[in-house]
């Protein structure tokens, strides 16, 4: 599921994306998956880290993938695009729910301003299990992220 999940977002930007932003994406689609349905959509072992949430299961999956994408240095950025014509994210098997949530996601956090940038960033750092982890540990620290914080949340809103 990584690897599709992967594709989606970078064939839905066109390329036009940096890997901060594909991590943080992968990040909110595993939150919201778990928000709503209790269940992660990727293994990713999420945690802590260097201020922000970060799995390297995300750089094993990208160089499993440099067939269908690259990674490109770009100022500060990397930036992750298409390998060759950029094909269809609807030809990838993901059920029609999955791609209005990743699409809401897109839509929403797109784009490769610093100000569209600095929104995802802090949309991210105030979900529950960032806020959490900001609070109990040092960006160096390694600290396992809880996602189900978040339909925790979410269901006390809810009064559930």
């Amino acid at each position: 599921m990584l690897e599709s999940l992967i594709l989606y977002f970078v064939y839905k930007t066109k390329g036009f994306i940096t890997k901060t932003q594909l991590v943080k994406f992968l990040y909110l689609a595993d939150l919201y998956s778990v928000k709503w349905t209790g269940n992660q959509l990727t293994q990713l072992n999420w945690y802590y880290y260097n201020y922000g949430p970060w799995d390297e299961e995300i750089d094993d999956a990208l160089s499993g993938l440099e067939d269908k994408v690259t990674q490109r240095q770009e100022g500060n950025s990397i930036l992750i695009q298409v390998a060759g014509e950029l094909p269809e994210a609807d030809d990838l098997d993901l059920s029609e729910g999955l791609r209005l949530m990743l699409e809401n996601i897109r839509k929403e956090w797109a784009g490769l301003t610093s100000e569209k940038i600095n929104e995802l960033l802090d949309h991210v750092y105030s979900t529950a299990p960032m806020a959490e982890a900001k609070s109990k540990h040092k960006p160096e620290d390694r600290a396992q992220l809880n996602l189900q914080l978040e339909r925790k949340k979410l269901l006390e809103e809810l009064g559930v």
